[in-house]
């Protein structure tokens, strides 16, 4: 009788420990490291444009208006996706055709592009692209002059190996146990 009885108990007593751990372990915040991207880097935003001759990548730190606001234009192909290389670019404001920028190549697809915006609001931008015998115009939405970027809310990591999460379940484990090791000697 003694020997099935503690076969009975290390059962429950195992099943109960599986049970234990994978409510402890079930949502430990590993999952938001997958969760989607947002258009902005730690200290840049970034813009995109494609046509079905170029692709268009714009990074830019925030903006002020009356101050020189600086860019990285990347382009490149858009069916091979190469780093297209001295290409004549003009850019200006869709909304303001005086707003003229300058750009200068400064490395194999990688563009400066400099100019100054009158006013904090959102812009569009016109990109006359040629390259050989391609010639396109893109319009690049979304430059927000004025935007400052949204820090990441911080994320509470706790470093200790027991938190209050596996105490609790430890501690209902235990009591868990003596129930039915209590039910088990009376039988």
């Amino acid at each position: 009788m003694l020997p099935v009885l503690i076969k009975k108990i290390f059962f429950f007593i195992i099943i109960f420990l599986q049970i234990s751990f994978s409510f402890a372990h079930g949502d430990d915040g590993h999952n938001e490291d997958f969760g989607p991207t947002n258009k902005s880097g730690s200290s840049y935003f970034s813009v995109s444009s494609v046509s079905n001759i170029f692709e268009l990548v714009l990074r830019y730190e925030p903006i002020e208006a009356g101050s020189l606001a600086k860019f990285k234009l990347f382009v490149s192909d858009f069916s091979t996706n190469l780093a297209i290389d001295s290409a004549k670019i003009e850019i200006t404001a869709f909304d303001n055709d005086k707003l003229i920028f300058n750009v200068k190549q400064i490395e194999l697809g990688i563009y400066s592009v400099e100019g100054t915006f009158p006013e904090n609001k959102g812009y569009n931008l016109v990109a006359n692209i040629s390259y050989r015998d391609k010639v396109d115009l893109i319009l690049i939405k979304g430059i927000e002059v004025g935007k400052k970027l949204s820090l990441p809310e911080e994320k509470k990591i706790e470093t200790s190996f027991f938190s209050w999460k596996l105490l609790f379940v430890f501690i209902a484990g235990m009591v868990f146990s003596l129930i039915i090791i209590r039910f088990f000697m009376k039988n």
